[in-house]
């Protein structure tokens, strides 16, 4: 055997084993006062990497969860409040009601239930005011988006909570074509021997048969009519006694079609129009009379000469637009349609939605052409103006009529008149809508861009059931009245408008809860258990493997400190040698 003094090979390596063992004895006992296995980049470079972005995607979720909670607490503050404005408006209704009932009330009654309505609609005013969360205003409209649009005939009607606030100059607003009704126009007027004839209508579900015999009064007042157009020999007196008949019929149509709740109006066009006058707002047999007298037989027939049977009956949709239409049948052959027989259903020529742009012009712009619905005009989705609606409420510059004999098929003998199924306008309507965006925004995501937003309005009385038709007058909610009965039943209109606004903002207070917070919420908190689980395996220390680790290296340290110890020793024996020399 080899003894060596300058180099201790033996000694050497059991130091290198327990430089090895203090070396993972240090790691087992970091790891197991931290509980975590990558507690420095050297632990694990990639695995660190995925560790540090899972860690900042949990305290992004974290974060998110306590701002939904914060949130869903903001939207039942506001909701709190809304039941307690929905509370007044049935209040206001009560009132309005008992107001309506003319019979049993008196003046004192009245006034003391137009104070209860003052007192109520202060109320009201004062939750838009004072319903807060934290300092901010909930329902004075300061959380909204609003707009207006400038230009003849338009008007601002919504934005949406993703609708990008305007420019300065605003978003232009192009109209190409507006909007039309759906109309029946007759091919002729209607004789003396068809005014028994029925006219059957129908409408959005509902069908009403108009005929002159079922008025008792109106019989009386067309057999006069006619008995007086059989025995006069009056030159013109046939022709007044047509244009005062047809004008009965179509004021007897418009009657029951109100009756029976049908959305069409019933027009006269236009016997006197040459002479500057229209029957269309005369009611009865002799408004018709007294004014036919005022021109001379002989104007009359000169005109008549000239326009041959000019005037016809038009039935025309009162909403605007391609979908609403509505069908005519009558017992007159070739009345509405010169191709459609007695008793058979003619279809009234179809209107069209009003077109043109927002934001841009498609030709020049890349943009692409706003959608159409009636008198609404909506930017189109990916446009810069998305969510924008404004309503054109002009009428179209000509209505082109084509006058022509169908049977005959040339301009001679008796003129028809035929609705051309497109209106012309001159020239390009425009106009420019001005957005500001309030919405509240909620962040409910660890990440950019994970917000929803959503537009709370004012529920100030003077900003509930604006802009609808009364008698009254009445502007808003705020300006209701009740102390005759005809304003205590435009009161109820305006309030169950007002009704109708505060449930639907109700329900989008609801919607957003449910489906943006609370479902988002739940979403949240799985993700938030998947990643910390994800993220402790990948960094958090196995406890028992580490105490067995740990066991192991205390033994292996034990052993290599005594085997270094004997390692040193071996020199020694050179000593012995050289004391027996």
């Amino acid at each position: 055997m080899a003894l060596r003094v300058n180099s201790n090979v033996a000694a050497l390596n059991a130091l290198r084993h327990l430089n090895h063992t203090e070396k993972e004895l240090s790691g087992n006992l970091e790891r197991l006062s931290s509980g975590r296995r990558l507690n420095r980049a050297a632990d694990g470079p990639a695995e660190l990497v995925i560790s540090e972005q899972m860690k900042a995607q949990i305290t992004g979720l974290e974060q998110s969860i306590r701002n939904s909670e914060t949130s869903i607490s903001m939207i039942q503050t506001t909701e709190g409040a809304l039941s307690e404005v929905s509370s007044i408006l049935i209040n206001l209704r009560q009132l309005a009601v008992h107001s309506a009932n003319e019979a049993t009330n008196d003046e004192k009654m009245l006034q003391a239930n137009q104070g209860e309505i003052e007192n109520l609609l202060v109320t009201l005013s004062n939750i838009a005011k004072n319903t807060q969360f934290g300092t901010r205003t909930l329902l004075d409209g300061s959380n909204s988006v609003s707009g207006v649009a400038v230009g003849d005939g338009m008007d601002f009607v919504e934005a949406k909570e993703f609708t990008k606030a305007s420019p300065a100059e605003g978003y232009k607003i192009n109209i190409t074509q507006p909007a039309t009704r759906s109309m029946a126009v007759a091919e002729n007027t209607l004789a003396m021997e068809d005014i028994y004839k029925s006219f059957v209508i129908s409408e959005g579900g509902r069908t009403v048969e108009v005929n002159v015999r079922d008025n008792l009064d109106l019989y009386r007042d067309v057999e006069r009519l006619l008995q007086a157009a059989n025995t006069s020999q009056e030159p013109g007196f046939k022709e007044k006694t047509e244009l005062a008949l047809q004008q009965l019929v179509a004021n007897e149509m418009q009657r029951q079609i109100d009756q029976a709740g049908l959305n069409l109006e019933v027009m006269v066009y236009k016997p006197l129009d040459t002479l500057g006058e229209t029957l269309s707002d005369f009611n009865n047999l002799e408004d018709v009379l007294n004014k036919l007298e005022q021109y001379p037989s002989e104007e009359i027939l000169s005109e008549f000469n000239k326009l041959a049977n000019e005037e016809v009956i038009v039935i025309r949709h009162r909403e605007y637009g391609s979908e609403p239409t509505f069908t005519v049948t009558t017992e007159v052959d070739d009345f509405f349609n010169m191709d459609t027989p007695a008793n058979k259903a003619v279809t009234a020529i179809p209107g069209r939605d009003v077109e043109g742009t927002i934001g841009g012009n498609p030709e020049f712009d890349g943009g692409e052409p706003a959608v159409g619905r009636g008198q609404l005009l909506s930017a189109a989705p990916g446009t810069v103006g998305e969510g924008v609606t404004v309503r054109y409420g002009g009428e179209p510059d000509d209505i082109i009529y084509e006058v022509f004999n169908r049977r005959e098929n040339k301009i001679a003998g008796t003129l028809l008149r035929q609705m051309e199924r497109s209106a012309m306008v001159g020239e390009d309507i425009d106009g420019y809508v001005h957005v500001s965006q309030r919405s509240l925004a909620f962040q409910v995501g660890p990440s950019e861009g994970q917000q929803r937003k959503i537009s709370i309005q004012s529920i100030s009385p003077t900003k509930l059931a604006r802009n609808i038709d009364n008698d009254s007058q009445f502007r808003s909610l705020n300006d209701i009245e009740v102390l005759d009965v005809d304003s205590a039943q435009d009161a109820l209109k305006l309030i169950d408008t007002a009704v109708g606004e505060i449930s639907s903002l109700r329900g989008d207070l609801g919607s957003f809860q449910k489906n943006a917070l609370e479902s988002n919420l739940s979403s949240l908190r799985v993700t938030r258990e998947n990643l910390v689980s994800a993220e402790s395996t990948l960094a958090d220390a196995d406890m028992a493997e580490e105490m067995s680790s740990l066991v192991r290296n205390q033994i292996l340290m034990s052993s290599g400190t005594a085997m270094l110890a004997q390692a040193n020793q071996v020199p020694q024996s050179v000593l012995t040698l050289l004391e027996r020399a």
